[in-house]
């Protein structure tokens, strides 16, 4: 029997709100998909270890014919050496527990994104604060198991999400990135959960926003465009395939792994995203960014994948002209105009090749809309941009209007009316009353690479002790 030098100390229970109270032990799945992970490892018995194959399929674990196990939620300890390393690793759901030894750092690293881990000052120091956002906090935290990597986690706090919508959005989020993994977006990592805070350990991207860049007033040619947008309608492909979409595209939701070139632009932010079905119903219906959002969801139509087309579309446009094409200092305007998606054309100066892709982007007839998959075999994408087709922006007016607020989303949580902070929108406020509301926008200029910097301080201790590596939240 190994001799376990360390063991993460686990307590009985937790307040949880990931956990679905399933069983590990389940009976044998006929048909299962394509091996995922497998392995041969020490099996711990009856104090005695035991050699045997074992194979995944995603979360499934094929013990034997008889014998299947779901992992899913289950909570994740690590037996440690004295040396900081992985010897071993302990399932436990529902009452019932597996141990498994051998190569247990590369099995850890597949399992980890299915799992729960609960001691979370043990496993990261806190390195940097990114932005306390008003739904979550986001901090940047190196690895105490891999010296020098680097995460972002995204933090919620539990005594913040009360009602039963707010908690399956959570629960939503977290089961859509366990199922994406794509070069193109800030994946998942792994997952905490304590008495107070749920932590998303996501893919660090070092690079700036599509946000800061235009800010920053970069003029890009076609060239430099069609490298950013295809690994963006690339990812939502992929996404779509999945049969889920984004609904929250805008630039400060995208960001470039590296800090030295526009190459790999990257989605982040899965907060709104969801799964299609037939009968348009979802958690957040009516969500998405102001002057992003496709013009059926404002119109309350059932809408399918490829309103994420469009606000791809309105990117292209922006990173064209720099400017918003619903610009309006009115907000019940721009509102208007994208519910009714009133696009001027006639200040895009670029190839025609170019100019057919975004109308085939921006058509208000989703019907007619064309499908990522459709937009990556436009001539756009698949031939080389000439030179003289490309031109630079002439108009050197830095748009304001594109700076829009993360706060400038709107769902339906609290079924709230219009509000000028947050800007939700009610599912049952009508387009006219969008034009009798007027407001001029207080538009500040963000200077970070995060949107959404508010006022809100969390109130959980593990916030407090930045400076303490192993300082205990209970």
């Amino acid at each position: 029997m190994i001799n376990i030098t360390k063991l993460i100390k686990q307590r009985q229970q937790y307040t949880t709100i990931l956990e679905d109270n399933s069983k590990l032990y389940i009976r044998p799945i006929d048909e299962l998909d394509e091996i995922t992970f497998s392995g041969e490892y020490l099996i711990q018995k009856n104090g005695k270890l035991k050699k045997k194959l074992i194979q995944f399929y995603e979360h499934i674990m094929v013990y034997s014919k008889k014998k299947h196990l779901n992992i899913l939620n289950a909570t994740l300890l690590l037996h440690l050496t004295n040396l900081n390393e992985i010897e071993g690793l302990k399932f436990i759901k529902s009452g019932n527990s597996i141990e498994l030894y051998n190569n247990a750092s590369e099995l850890y690293l597949y399992v980890r994104k299915y799992c729960i881990q609960r001691e979370i000052p043990e496993r990261y120091k806190i390195t940097q604060t990114i932005y306390y956002g008003s739904n979550a906090t986001f901090l940047q935290l190196e690895s105490t198991l891999y010296i020098k990597t680097f995460h972002v986690a995204k933090i919620y706090e539990k005594q913040n999400y009360t009602t039963q919508d707010q908690i399956s959005g959570i629960k939503k989020e977290v089961q859509i990135l366990r199922q994406l993994q794509h070069q193109h977006m800030s994946n998942l990592v792994e997952i905490f959960e304590n008495d107070d805070l749920i932590f998303l350990i996501m893919e660090e991207l070092k690079g700036e926003s599509l946000q800061t860049i235009l800010e920053n007033q970069q003029y890009l040619n076609e060239n430099q465009i069609k490298l950013i947008m295809k690994p963006l309608f690339e990812c939502v492909a992929f996404l779509h395939s999945k049969n889920i979409f984004h609904r929250d595209i805008k630039p400060q939701n995208i960001k470039f792994r590296h800090s030295d070139n526009y190459l790999e632009a990257c989605l982040i932010e899965f907060s709104l995203a969801d799964y299609w079905n037939k009968n348009g119903r979802y958690l957040f219906t009516r969500c998405g960014s102001v002057g992003y959002v496709a013009p059926e969801v404002l119109q309350d139509k059932k809408y399918i994948l490829n309103i994420d087309v469009y606000s791809l579309g309105i990117i292209l446009y922006i990173l064209i002209t720099q400017k918003h094409p619903f610009e309006d200092l009115d907000k019940g305007k721009k509102i208007l105009r994208n519910y009714n998606g009133q696009v001027d054309y006639s200040i895009l100066q670029c190839s025609q090749i170019l100019l057919d892709l975004i109308k085939k982007c921006l058509e208000v007839d989703f019907t007619k809309r064309l499908s990522c998959q459709e937009i990556l075999s436009h001539p756009f994408f698949s031939n080389r941009i000439p030179k003289l087709l490309s031109f630079k922006i002439k108009d050197q007016k830095k748009s304001t209007q594109i700076k829009t607020q993360r706060g400038q989303n709107f769902h339906s949580v609290n079924n709230l009316a219009y509000d000028q902070s947050t800007n939700s929108l009610s599912q049952s406020k009508s387009p006219s009353s969008f034009v009798s509301y007027r407001h001029s926008l207080t538009l500040q200029k963000q200077k970070t690479v995060f949107p959404e910097i508010s006022i809100f301080q969390p109130k959980s201790k593990y916030f407090l002790t930045k400076n303490s590596q192993y300082e205990s939240l209970n």
